[in-house]
């Protein structure tokens, strides 16, 4: 009797230590509990991506990647089919936008999905979404040695530019000139500003009658024979002619 209480305990032990080790692996092992829907992923390169990848929907994780393919699309081309679980109720629209993103600088890969336009249909389990190819690092550290090399380029060429001595007797005298041109201006405006005040002065005077002219001016029977002149030498011109 006692043994078999000793060995019904030890059942217990055992299948409750069991069931605490399966517990442990569906935990942090790869399986998938949670009820959900899986979709296919289509990109021409999926970089550092792997199974349980985190599959996160405007930054919040829905889901993980649960296996990955290489596929051939109709023209032939190699392309990576990324399955994706996704967690139950998560609604991604057709147009989402799907794209390989990091976690910081240097961290983990993961699958991006920014929702697409709100009331457009959504993807059910089996749906295909074509995500956009993530640029290269090695592509974009060629570019940047590209534009470094250019500006390097265009520095030594200003170097050389400037200190050429042709180049700096050009600046000096370009500003020579310059401050000659600034000089003549100032001597232009000064007479303009004297002659104003001068012919102010002579159209007072002419006003007030001052002066020979201003004394015609004023004189009304001077100013008529004057017209009546230049209507006489209009009419008859020969007048002005010299005779013999």
């Amino acid at each position: 009797m006692k043994k078999t209480s000793l060995e019904f305990k030890v059942g217990i032990f055992v299948f409750f230590a069991l069931l605490f080790l399966i517990l442990l692996v569906f935990k942090t092992g790869d399986f998938y509990m949670k009820p959900g829907y899986t979709v296919r992923l289509i990109f021409d390169f999926v970089s550092g991506i792997d199974k349980g990848s985190a599959v996160r929907l405007a930054g919040v994780n829905v889901g993980e990647v649960s296996a990955l393919h290489i596929i051939h699309n109709a023209e032939g081309a190699t392309q990576a089919e990324v399955m994706a679980r996704l967690d139950q109720g998560v609604a991604i629209e057709e147009d989402a936008d799907v794209r390989i993103n990091t976690l910081g600088l240097l961290g983990e890969k993961y699958v991006e999905i920014l929702p697409g336009t709100t009331g457009n249909a959504l993807l059910g389990n089996g749906d295909t979404l074509n995500g956009k190819t993530p640029v290269l690092l090695e592509k974009i550290t060629e570019s940047g040695n590209r534009l470094i090399n250019k500006i390097e380029h265009t520095v030594d060429n200003l170097n050389q530019v400037v200190a050429d001595p042709k180049f700096k007797e050009s600046v000096k005298n370009t500003f020579g000139n310059a401050e000659r041109v600034t000089q003549n201006l100032e001597s232009t405006t000064d007479d303009l500003k004297d002659a104003a005040k001068s012919a102010r002065i002579v159209l007072g005077r002419m006003r007030d009658g001052e002066g020979s002219i201003g004394r015609l001016l004023k004189n009304d029977q001077i100013a008529k024979d004057l017209e009546d002149f230049v209507k006489d030498i209009k009419a008859h011109p020969w007048k002005l002619l010299k005779r013999n």
